[in-house]
Formats: C-alpha cells, structure tokens, sequence
C-alpha cells in the first residue's frame, strides 16, 4: 500500500460491496471474486465479477476488472457508497419454517447440564436477531500515515463479539429488504453494543500500531545509528581539540561546544523516536444492522424437586447451537450446572 493513499482502494472496494449484501472471496494475490445481490446486478449487468487490484494481475487475468483510481468501476462504486449514509439494514434470506429436525440430540450432544435429567424441547420459535457491525475508521501516525477501516460485529442479543461473524454471513446473500416477517428480538441497549465494540476495535487499533512499530524498527535503528555515528565523531574531534588547546579560555569555549553538540544529539534523538512513535486517532465511521433469523428452543430440566427451563439459541446460517451465557460471568458455557437460585451457571462457580 502506498504511503500517500488514505482508504486503500481495496479495502473501500471490498467494504462497500459487502455492506451492499455481495459475496467476496480471495482468489489470488490482488484478486477477489465477487458474486453480486439482486440489487446489483441490474446495475452492473451482472451477478458475478472479478476483480483485480494490481497492473500485473490484471493483465495475467483479462477478464478481470482491474480497479485504480480513476477507474469507472471505483468511480460508480463510489456513487454507491455515497448513497449508504451512516446506517445500512441487511437481511437474510427467508428461513423457513425454521423446524429443526433432531435439535433435541444436539442439545444433549453440545451441552451439557450437570445433575440434571437430560433436557427436553418444549417449544421451538424464530426471531430475528441483530448483529450490529460496527466500522471505525483507523487513522496511524507515524513517519508515514496510514488508514485503516476496521469492523466489529456485536450479538445484539448477549453483547458478545461475534469474532466468527465473517465466517457464516460471507456464504449469505443479503438482502436490502426483509424477505420474511417474524417477532423481533429483544437485545441490549445500544450503548452497551457500542461498548463493547469501542474495546475490541481499541484493541485491534493497539495490535495494528504494535505491528506498524514492528516494521518500522529497522529504519528507526538504522536512522539513530547513523546520528549516533555523527555525534560520536563530531564529539571525539572537538574532545582532541579541547586535549591539544592550551588556552584556558579556548578549552572552555570548546567545552560548551561540547555541551552543545550533547544537547543537540539528544534533541535530534528525540525527534526520531517521537516521529516513529505510533499515533491513533479512531473513530466509528458508520454502522450495518445484519438482520438474522435465529431459532429459539425453550428447555425444560428436571433438577431434583425442581423443573428447570431456560432458552437456547441455534444459529440457522451457521448451522450450529449457540452455547447459552452463564448469568454470573456472562460468557458462553458448554457445561452447566443448577445454583441454589435455580439459574443454570458455568461449572467455573460452581461450589
């Protein structure tokens, strides 16, 4: 990436496309493929596209879009881009009836509820879910700037960071419009999302200012070796010219001299390491609401006397349970155990 760009162009390419709902996927060095939503595809008369961010590639891939400034592909992106705003609803697609065959089995497969009979599933219901996808905008200084945009995706419903996000929505084809009509459900307050999202994308700006540190050590080295190397000579001569004066007063003037080249090196040293010296400015640029059918299983337990119930979520688009929050520590457990007050919490407390 060159150093005078602000937003690489791929990242502004790839961020755009995917908030609009399409599908991108590395093929190749400098090259993604790109399979388009139904609103797209009218306007670039097509569904599918390839796209190429370096000259060579470009050539090495004819039918491949090759995307630098000026391009008319950048250019009506950018058109796009601008009409998004500050907040973007994505959905998924219709669910269904959201039935999900053996579901009991794989309760009793994942999770596990200590001294417990095993659970039964009473009721099954759909909800759509929010995964709040939060986009700071990174910008590092240093002895050169760079920006970065970087996307935090929050659970609406336990304000988890969902770190596998990518992993599952990049297979979806989202849509701009719900294509289904089910009960919202209910998730914290926005707020507390931003939060949440404010530390994971604080901690992801400290790791990228560590690595850009990292890589710029060596000419940080190499530009304080050469001071040192200037100031060692010049400080050896004027200390020969102080041993061979024999005039008082020309040893002290040459002793200030001394002093002063002193001061100057640790100035000259001060200024290189405060010029690679990593600065962060972030901010939250825009937010994707990523609309999510999630199926709703309520449990019921037997725990001595007690019945017991609680509620699990499975995640349809992943294609897998989603272990519930323990109410003490608030993250995810396999393993369960009944407290005195009848909450099911991770063996961890357990006493």
């Amino acid at each position: 990436m060159a150093s005078s760009e602000l937003i690489p162009v791929r990242s502004f390419v790839t961020a755009c496309l995917e908030r609009s709902g399409a599908i991108v996927e590395e093929a190749g060095f400098e090259l993604v493929e790109v399979l388009l939503p139904e609103e797209l595809s009218s306007r670039f008369a097509t569904d599918h596209l390839q796209l190429a961010f370096d000259s060579e590639v470009a050539r090495e891939n004819p039918q491949a879009i090759f995307v630098t400034f000026g391009s008319p592909f950048l250019e009506e992106l950018a058109r796009l881009g601008a009409g998004y705003g500050r907040y973007t609803v994505l959905y998924c697609p219709d669910p269904g009836t959201g039935e999900k065959r053996h579901l009991e089995h794989e309760i009793r497969h994942h999770l596990h509820f200590l001294r417990c009979r095993p659970p039964q599933v009473i009721h099954q219901w759909l909800e759509e879910h929010v995964f709040r996808g939060f986009y700071f905008r990174a910008v590092f200084r240093s002895f050169e700037k760079r920006e970065e945009l970087l996307k935090v995706v929050v659970d609406g419903y336990t304000g988890q960071i969902a770190f596998d996000f990518e992993g599952w929505w990049s297979k979806v084809v989202a849509a701009g419009e719900p294509p289904y009509q089910l009960p919202f459900a209910r998730h914290l307050p926005p707020e507390k999302l931003y939060q949440n999202a404010c530390r994971e994308a604080e901690k992801q700006a400290r790791e990228l200012a560590a690595s850009l540190q990292r890589q710029a050590a060596w000419r940080m080295e190499r530009e304080l070796a050469r001071m040192a190397d200037y100031y060692t000579q010049l400080s050896q001569e004027t200390t020969k010219k102080m041993a061979a004066a024999g005039d008082e007063t020309k040893k002290e003037r040459l002793a200030k001299q001394l002093a002063a080249i002193e001061a100057d090196r640790q100035r000259r040293e001060k200024d290189i390491l405060d010029r690679y010296a990593v600065e962060v400015d972030l901010h939250l640029d825009h937010l994707v609401d990523y609309r999510v059918p999630r199926l709703h299983a309520r449990l019921e337990l037997q725990h001595k006397d007690r019945c017991l119930t609680t509620t699990v979520l499975y995640n349809l688009q992943a294609h897998r349970l989603e272990p519930p929050l323990c109410p003490l520590c608030g993250q995810p457990a396999t393993r369960l155990v009944p407290d005195r007050e009848g909450r099911l919490i991770c063996t961890s407390h357990e006493r």
